[in-house]
């Protein structure tokens, strides 16, 4: 264990040393830990998402090194895993599996953070339930882990097979940035909208819930189809466009993944009617996507999380300044979610005073987080692990980059 405590001490002083930081101490698990704890995180560190993962790793290396590796008598270790596929950078379920696995095996594990996307999540909070470890996620906005509002069968409860909850958020989930893609709606004066998914079924959720919101707010539902994205070549959503141009809407919403096929969709979509307005969760927000779609952006509008720097409080900017000099670069948001992640979670350890090695009382003190400060804003931690936050955000696409248009209030 000597390593990882050397570990944390280079953490304080230098950037180069922190990218050393990683060994994995695994063993039987046990309900409680001793009085030296360990953090995992979770996150695609290979692929398309390799830079977000990055700023949300370093944010969350910068808090625990503010906190000097310390909470009261408690020394704190962190691991850093990645549960991308290593020879073509996409998301690995057993790679995230594994990760779950090897956190929930060290006795010392304390808490989890991760992961990024909604589908990981799904497969490793199960696991570190189980466990009955803590799991905070800087993103992942799928509904159904945390409510049964238009979710799939069985959930919440089927990610938490204890019984009990263990897991939290801090991104705002599905529920709010289907508020916010009504309330753009209602800035682009969209009068007829035509939904449509990809048949996920993290993304079909959030379809239901765009266009349930869309009629509360007085917006025409010209119909909700669901559409394999499979096919990339030309003509290949000919008959959707057709049905789509046919039926009058004024703007298309599209909840699913970015790959070709969707770009593929865009394309057709402004082809046939460039007036049209192509609407998008924050999962298009990529650059490999917005990048594509050539002059179809000039009419793509996406929900996202992420505001412009200038909209986090004071605090932000300091921590940005703290990245900057350790780690170099430009950080974006992301960093400030990896910050946030940990401290909320050193937060729950030090509130849990003399239990903070015990993974129930931590728990507890994580879903009695009250109001707080932070570098994302003020927050509370609700008691279905959603934060309080009440603004999200819009971008539009410029040049094939998203760039932030303004924040909606959700709440």
């Amino acid at each position: 264990m000597r390593a990882r405590w050397l570990c944390l001490a280079a953490l304080a002083a230098v950037a180069p040393a922190l990218a050393g930081c990683g060994g994995v101490g695994v063993s039987g698990a046990t309900e409680t830990v001793g009085n030296q704890l360990a953090i995992y995180s979770s996150l695609p560190l290979q692929g398309p998402d390799a830079p977000i993962s990055t700023e949300i790793v370093d944010g969350e290396r910068l808090a625990l090194s503010r906190a000097g590796g310390h909470v009261g008598s408690f020394r704190v270790g962190y691991f850093s895993l990645d549960d991308s596929n290593p020879k073509t950078g996409e998301l690995d379920p057993s790679a995230t599996a594994a990760d779950a696995k090897i956190a929930a095996q060290d006795t010392q594990t304390i808490a989890y953070l991760g992961e990024l996307g909604s589908e990981s999540t799904a497969v490793s909070l199960p696991l570190v339930n189980a466990a009955g470890i803590l799991q905070v996620s800087p993103g992942s906005p799928y509904v159904g882990l945390t409510s049964s509002r238009d979710a799939g069968q069985d959930e919440p409860e089927r990610f938490y097979p204890s019984g009990k909850r263990n897991f939290g958020r801090l991104q705002l989930g599905d529920p709010a940035q289907a508020l916010a893609q009504v309330a753009l709606m209602r800035t682009l004066h969209v009068h007829k909208l035509y939904v449509l998914d990809d048949q996920g079924p993290f993304d079909v959720p959030l379809a239901e819930l765009i266009a349930g919101e869309a009629e509360k707010a007085k917006i025409a539902l010209a119909a909700h189809d669901s559409i394999a994205t499979t096919a990339i070549g030309a003509g290949a959503y000919a008959g959707e466009v057709e049905k789509i141009q046919q039926s009058g809407a004024d703007a298309v919403f599209f909840a699913g993944g970015a790959g070709e096929g969707t770009v593929a969709l865009w394309r057709a979509l402004h082809a046939a009617d460039p007036r049209l307005l192509l609407l998008g969760s924050s999962s298009l927000s990529g650059e490999a996507f917005t990048s594509a779609i050539g002059a179809a952006g000039a009419r793509t509008y996406l929900t996202t999380p992420i505001l412009a720097l200038s909209d986090y409080p004071p605090p932000a900017k300091r921590v940005l300044a703290d990245y900057r000099r350790l780690f170099g670069g430009q950080p974006g948001a992301y960093a400030l979610y990896g910050y946030a992640a940990m401290n909320v979670v050193l937060d729950a350890i030090r509130r849990a005073g003399s239990h903070g090695n015990d993974r129930q009382s931590v728990i507890d003190a994580f879903f009695t987080t009250p109001e707080r400060d932070s570098v994302l804003g003020r927050y509370a931690i609700g008691a279905d692990g959603e934060p309080t936050f009440n603004r999200y955000g819009a971008d539009r696409i410029v040049e094939g980059r998203a760039r932030f248009l303004r924040a909606y209030t959700v709440r």
